[in-house]
């Protein structure tokens, strides 16, 4: 179906009141991890480390228990 006259979208925006801004390169090595809608940044030994002031820790439940 080919566009024969102009056309027009009206979308209505919210803004997040403190978003976090992280920069998304998607190429190796990427040291972010998005736990629900938090993002952690991975540190070289391995642990979760918090991206904003005051950020709680990652819930649990979203990780399978280690076994004994």
């Amino acid at each position: 179906m080919p566009l024969t006259r102009p056309w027009t979208v009206t979308r209505s925006y919210r803004r997040l009141p403190n978003p976090t801004w992280i920069e998304d390169v998607c190429a190796e090595n990427n040291n972010y991890v998005f736990v629900g809608p938090d993002s952690y940044f991975l540190s070289p030994d391995g642990y979760l480390m918090p991206t904003r002031k005051d950020q709680p820790p990652p819930d649990l439940r979203n990780f399978d228990l280690p076994r004994r």
